[in-house]
């Protein structure tokens, strides 16, 4: 080493290393930043940020086959208040939330509430419902949805509830699993304002 020369400096004539782990990282960090940004700016151009159907607005009429009975339609529960869960069989968080949502479903038909409790099968495929609610023990009247339903209230991921209260109207909105008990308070809200 020759005096003069700080320590720590390559020898002279030597070229100074460059940490390639370092910008590669960095370059990595980087290039996850703008798909994440392009992505972001991409649902919001499209609407899925917000919901198209955001709290105190008209909940949209949808209609489909029930898996047991005839036809299911939105409007003609005006006056009482409903939960839409929507779901599908393949849906490991639903598949854990539905058991829950039978039995406050269950605890609705055998009081004096109003309030229904409709699963929409986001997937619409019969057998699969049928297989499904056999296995987790359904007896709450399931929508298989054609993709409209879905499509109306923007649903972006399930599980997702969607609480209507008895003039039409959206009072909330459950992204993710709901507990049984959180369900029930959302329900209940509606029913005695």
């Amino acid at each position: 080493m020759s005096e003069g020369q700080p320590t720590g400096a390559p020898p002279t004539g030597e070229r100074p290393r460059v940490n390639v782990s370092r910008w590669v990282g960095r370059a990595i960090l980087l290039a996850l930043f703008v798909i994440f940004a392009l992505r972001v700016w991409s649902l919001r151009g499209q609407g899925l940020l917000h919901p198209a159907t955001p709290r105190g607005s008209l909940a949209p009429d949808v209609a489909g086959p029930l898996l047991v009975g005839d036809r299911f339609r939105l409007s003609a529960e005006r006056g009482h208040p409903v939960a839409l869960v929507f779901w599908a069989p393949w849906c490991g968080p639903c598949r854990a939330e539905l058991p829950g949502v039978e039995r406050v479903a269950q605890a609705l038909k055998a009081s004096p509430h109003t309030a229904r409790v409709i699963a929409v099968d986001t997937e619409g495929d019969r057998d699969n419902a049928l297989e499904a609610a056999a296995k987790l023990g359904l007896t709450l009247p399931i929508m298989l949805d054609d993709g409209r339903a879905s499509s109306a209230y923007q649903v972006t991921m399930i599980p997702q509830t969607v609480i209507i209260d008895r003039d039409g109207r959206i009072a909330q909105l459950l992204r993710g699993g709901t507990s049984e008990d959180a369900l029930m308070r959302a329900i209940e809200k509606v029913e005695n304002p």
